[in-house]
C-alpha cells in the first residue's frame, strides 16, 4: 500500500552547504566541508599561540603573519606556527619598543640558526618597518659566538689560558672576529701538534706537522707564532714558500672566467646565474665580492647599452658583454613603482642580499640543486 513516507536519507538531504566557504559537500548536517576544518585547526593553534605573546602589538603582528603568509592548508602549517609564535616569545622577553627591533635583539633572544629557520617571519618584520635588518652585524655576533665556542670548547685543555690571553691580545689591536676566529683555529691546530707538553717544547716539527695537516692556516700562523715569542716562547718561523708563477696565476684566473661565462649562457636557476654574474663583475673589474653583493638599486645606473656601478663615486662601467646579463639578471628599477633601493643580487628573502657562501656554493660547476640554508 502506497503512503507519505520516505526514507531516512531523503528526509535529511544527501547534501550541505558549508557554512563557511558556502561550497555544497556531500552529507546531511552542518559540518564545514573538509578543507576548511583543517584550515580551522591552524586558525585555533594562531589565537592559542597569539595569547602567550606578552607584548599586545607583536601578538597583532603574529597574527597578520600566520594569516597572511603560512599557507594554512599546508601539511607543515603547525610546524611553522610553532616556530613563529616560539620567536615572537623570545624577542618579546626584551621588552622592545614597538617599531624598534634591532639584528642584536633578534641574534640574543633566538640565535643565529634559529633566525634562519623563521626566515619568513624576519622578512615580514623588515615589510612592516619593526625590524631593521644588518647582516653584516648578523655575520659580526655569529663570528663573536664561534670565537666564544672554540674557548670554551678548549676551556680545559692545558692551553686555554694562552688562548684566552691571545684572543684578547687579537681583540686589543682591533682585530676582527672573523680575524680573531681564524687566528684561534689555527693556534688550536699547532698546540694540538704539540699535545700535552708545555709550551717551552713547541719547536718547528711541531709546526711543520700542523702545516701539512691544514696547510691553509699557514698566514693565520704567523701571528701567533710571533704572540708566542712575545710571551717568552719559542722563537719559530714559517718555511719559505715557493714563489708563485704570476703567468699562471694569470692563465688560471683567464680560465675562470670563461668558465663561468659559458655557464651564465644556461644557467640552470636565477640563484646561479645572480652568483655567475657578481663573481664575473668581481674578477673583471677587480672589485670584493662583499661590495658587489651589497650593490643596491640607487647604486646603479642602466641603460640599453651601458650599466654604471656606483655613478656618483667610482663610475665603473661594466663591459659590454656583461650588460646584458646584468639587465637580465640583476633586480633593478626604473621610476617611482619599483619597491626602494632593492638589492640588485637579492637572496633568498627580500631583506638581505645574496650570500658570500651562497656565491661560494655556486663558484664550482658540479653543484647541483640548489645551496644549503645560508
Amino acid at each position: 500500500m502506497a503512503t507519505d513516507d520516505i526514507c531516512f536519507p531523503c528526509s535529511v538531504g544527501i547534501t550541505h552547504t558549508c557554512p563557511i566557504c558556502q561550497a555544497v559537500v556531500s552529507g546531511s548536517g552542518n559540518a564545514p566541508c573538509y578543507p576548511c576544518s583543517q584550515r580551522r585547526r591552524p586558525e585555533r593553534q594562531i589565537d592559542e599561540e597569539a595569547a602567550t605573546i606578552p607584548i599586545r602589538w607583536m601578538s597583532g603582528m603574529f597574527i597578520t603573519f600566520c594569516r597572511g603568509r603560512i599557507p594554512l592548508d599546508d601539511g607543515l602549517a603547525s610546524q611553522r606556527i610553532t616556530r613563529a609564535a616560539e620567536a615572537c616569545r623570545a624577542i618579546a622577553a626584551r621588552d622592545p619598543a614597538y617599531g624598534r627591533i634591532t639584528t642584536d635583539d633578534v641574534h640574543a633572544a633566538i640565535g643565529a640558526e634559529a633566525t634562519r629557520r623563521v626566515a619568513p617571519l624576519i622578512e615580514f618584520m623588515c615589510d612592516v618597518g619593526v625590524l631593521e635588518w644588518d647582516r653584516a652585524r648578523l655575520k659580526v655576533l655569529v663570528e663573536n659566538d664561534r670565537v666564544d665556542s672554540i674557548l670554551m670548547a678548549h676551556q680545559d685543555s692545558p692551553h686555554a689560558s694562552l688562548l684566552r690571553q691571545y684572543r684578547d691580545d687579537l681583540a686589543a689591536r682591533g682585530r676582527k672576529p672573523v680575524t680573531q676566529q681564524n687566528a684561534l683555529t689555527a693556534a688550536v691546530a699547532l698546540l694540538a701538534a704539540l699535545g700535552d707538553k708545555p709550551l717551552a717544547e713547541l719547536s718547528q716539527r711541531h709546526l711543520a706537522r700542523a702545516l701539512r695537516k691544514t696547510p691553509g692556516q699557514r698566514a693565520s700562523l704567523k701571528g701567533f707564532l710571533s704572540f708566542v715569542a712575545g710571551q717568552g716562547g719559542p722563537k719559530l718561523t714559517l718555511p719559505a714558500l715557493h714563489p708563485t708563477d704570476p703567468v699562471a696565476q694569470e692563465r688560471q684566473l683567464r680560465e675562470e672566467i670563461k668558465a663561468w661565462r659559458q655557464r651564465l649562457r644556461k644557467p640552470r636557476h636565477t640563484d646561479e646565474a645572480k652568483a655567475l654574474l657578481a663573481l664575473l663583475i668581481a674578477r673583471i673589474h677587480a672589485l670584493p665580492i662583499p661590495r658587489v653583493l651589497s650593490l643596491r638599486d640607487n647604486d646603479v645606473t642602466v641603460t640599453y647599452t651601458s650599466v654604471t656601478l656606483w655613478p656618483e663615486a667610482d663610475a665603473i662601467t661594466l663591459e659590454e658583454s656583461l650588460v646584458g646579463a646584468f639587465r637580465r639578471w640583476a633586480e633593478w628599477s626604473v621610476g617611482y613603482a619599483s619597491p626602494p633601493n632593492p638589492w640588485c643580487f637579492k637572496g633568498r628573502y627580500s631583506y638581505e642580499a645574496l650570500s658570500e657562501a651562497a656565491v661560494a656554493y655556486y663558484r664550482k660547476p658540479d653543484t647541483k640543486g640548489k645551496p644549503p640554508k645560508y
